[in-house]
């Protein structure tokens, strides 16, 4: 949420003026690519890398088109009316490059029919084990929020938590690594109050050192076991003593994979007085987080190795609004809220060129126990996603 009035701190604005002079110079190289053998080659880790030296300047992208139905009410739900019916909702461009050991990315994305400015920064590698970057970038704190839309499992977008820390926001990030275990640090604008800071601190390791699979799904595995764990810990200035903290499981083997995403959210994550609220909407049905913790779990079956995978995930939000939460209704009337939701999809993913060409139809059960007993939330959609 944007505040006018707030004054920027010194870095916010060097980190803007640094990040549009430098505009047509700006990269994020997420190891997109699928593995040629993963054994001789382990796939990178998923984070901010440098480009080959082969491979001085590129342009890539992605088209992504779905059709959502829907059955039920939307209001307040993760896939608004707005999202509902035929719609190109990715029209991705991105210019990619290295100069003297620096490397760069500028994207554009008409998002929604919306042009949105996306990842637009400069990295240089410090050693052979640290890099900064400086610029605008997702935070490095959950996998589901790191990774681009065309390289998700279901139409219907991506975990509800990576939801909400896809979103980018200038600053400064450090990453490396030594062999299996990987950390990224950074420090950027705030996500729910631009003028303050977000701290993000990531770990992960690889158990069997054949690389993170940047995409979800088993999908370029080679039939070989591929178990690595993270875990990340953020703080916005604005959430006061409010944290969140993130553990995450994820394993792949032959036809298989499973992931794990639990979060903690502090007490005092979004209490009164922040920019949250209070309301009726975002107190009784949006998406106030203090004291939960949600859990998300999903598992995958390749039908036919690397071109037909099926795809289920569990969505626990945990709502905080049990017996004896006093909530206003939209009449001021004070009662008791009982408010419990949680998601269910479903999906098939039909690749004909990897992730870089699929055809994917999803199911979307959303359960709205509590305020909303008896009115869940039925989505169907189908989507085809094309990379360049």
């Amino acid at each position: 949420m944007q505040t006018t009035s707030a004054p920027q701190k010194p870095y916010a604005t060097v980190t803007m003026i640094f990040t549009w002079t430098c505009a047509l110079l700006l990269t994020t190289p997420y190891a997109q690519g699928e593995p040629s053998d993963t054994e001789e080659e382990p796939i990178e880790q998923l984070s901010l890398q440098a480009l080959s030296e082969d491979k001085k300047v590129s342009l890539d992208g992605f088209l992504r088109a779905n059709y959502i139905g829907a059955i039920g009410d939307t209001t307040a739900s993760l896939i608004p009316e707005a999202l509902l019916g035929t719609q190109i909702d990715h029209a991705r461009l991105r210019l990619t490059g290295e100069i003297e050991g620096f490397s760069y990315r500028f994207g554009l994305d008409a998002l929604n029919s919306e042009l949105s400015l996306q990842d637009a920064w400069i990295s240089h590698e410090v050693s052979q084990e640290v890099r900064v970057t400086l610029g605008q970038f997702r935070a490095p704190f959950l996998t589901s929020g790191l990774l681009d839309a065309d390289r998700l499992l279901f139409p219907v977008r991506r975990t509800r938590n990576g939801i909400f820390y896809s979103v980018r926001s200038p600053g400064l990030q450090v990453n490396g690594g030594d062999g299996r275990f990987g950390w990224s640090a950074a420090m950027q604008d705030g996500i729910i109050d631009p003028s303050d800071t977000l701290a993000t601190v990531r770990l992960s390791y690889d158990f069997t050192g054949r690389g993170m699979l940047p995409w979800e799904g088993a999908l370029g595995s080679n039939f070989k076991p591929h178990l690595w764990a993270t875990a990340a810990l953020s703080k916005e200035d604005a959430l006061e003593s409010g944290t969140a903290s993130a553990l995450e499981l994820h394993y792949v083997a032959g036809r298989y994979s499973f992931a794990l995403e639990s979060i903690d959210y502090g007490d005092d994550y979004d209490l009164e007085g922040g920019n949250w609220g209070p309301n009726e909407i975002t107190d009784m049905r949006g998406e106030r987080r203090g004291d939960t913790q949600p859990l998300s779990v999903t598992a995958t079956y390749m039908f036919v190795p690397d071109l037909i995978e099926f795809a289920v995930r569990y969505e626990d939000f945990d709502d905080n609004r049990g017996d004896g939460f006093r909530a206003n209704d939209t009449n001021g009337v004070e009662g008791d809220t009982d408010y419990d939701r949680s998601n269910l999809y479903i999906g098939i993913n039909y690749y004909v060129d990897g992730h870089d060409m699929k055809v994917h139809l999803g199911h979307l059960h959303e359960t709205r126990d509590g305020i909303d007993d008896g009115d869940d939330l039925y989505i169907w959609a189908a989507g085809i996603s094309l990379s360049f």
